[in-house]
């Protein structure tokens, strides 16, 4: 049926896509329309009049041609907020996750100053650690806000460092409160090191959010894989039956 062949190449003319798609669309609509003829013939319709009512059922050139210029319009503005929200949600989390890693960067080389001035401080006591250290190293500690307790031990000639400082009693000891919620992704961790002479111990007790970190990157990537699968998936498979429900409703 010439007719139908040329109604539908007018149609489709000025559509710029997927041409598998858009002849897979084309072909569907020929078999539609050729149904609807068959149909008509039966009722005893001429080949010619039933070619002509079942375009019209259609809608006609125009009318068909604007539907479907709005549904492929609509398929495309979809398909690309997808893909943006897919990216916005995956940068957002590279960001965070960046921005909150390079914050414990921050921390971590703070931590290691307190440490090492705290090991200058202590470069010159033997054994009792005066008022005067103690208020220069609590000093240090309230210098900062993310260092909860300090913890210093004297483990000159201990052998079994870590077994001793589990039931010994700190030489000196500072604890402050600070805002360090007790969660899986924020929460107080500790941090020991030695003065470098094997004369003391420092420990040290600081918020950490390197949990919260790996947290926004597993939030970015739980929202934005779902949603790229989703585009391609909708990039991949025909949309067809949703044009032509569309063309029936007319």
């Amino acid at each position: 049926m010439k007719q139908i062949d040329a109604f539908i190449d007018s149609v489709y003319q000025k559509f710029d896509g997927n041409k598998d798609e858009i002849n897979e669309l084309k072909i569907e609509m020929k078999n539609h329309l050729i149904e609807a003829v068959q149909e008509l013939k039966l009722e005893g319709k001429s080949e010619t009049e039933a070619v002509r009512i079942a375009i019209e059922r259609f809608g006609g050139e125009k009318e068909i041609r604007t539907v479907i210029g709005q549904l492929f319009d609509a398929q495309k503005q979809f398909t690309r907020w997808l893909l943006y929200f897919a990216i916005f949600f995956l940068a957002l989390s590279l960001l965070t996750f960046g921005i909150i890693m390079s914050i414990e960067k921050s921390n971590q080389n703070e931590r290691h100053k307190i440490n090492n001035d705290i090991s200058i401080i202590l470069s010159d006591v033997s054994s009792v650690i005066s008022k005067e250290k103690q208020d220069q190293i609590q000093s240090l500690i309230q210098g900062t806000n993310q260092v909860s307790k300090v913890e210093i031990y004297n483990i000159k000639n201990k052998i079994d460092v870590f077994n001793y400082m589990d039931t010994a009693k700190p030489e000196f000891q500072y604890e402050r409160e600070i805002w360090a919620p007790e969660t899986r992704f924020i929460d107080l961790s500790r941090q020991g090191n030695g003065d470098g002479d094997g004369e003391w111990f420092i420990d040290i007790t600081y918020r950490s959010i390197d949990n919260l970190a790996v947290l926004s990157l597993l939030l970015g990537i739980a929202f934005s894989i779902p949603l790229f699968s989703i585009w391609g998936i909708i990039k991949v498979y025909q949309r067809r039956s949703l044009i032509f429900k569309s063309l029936k409703s007319l």
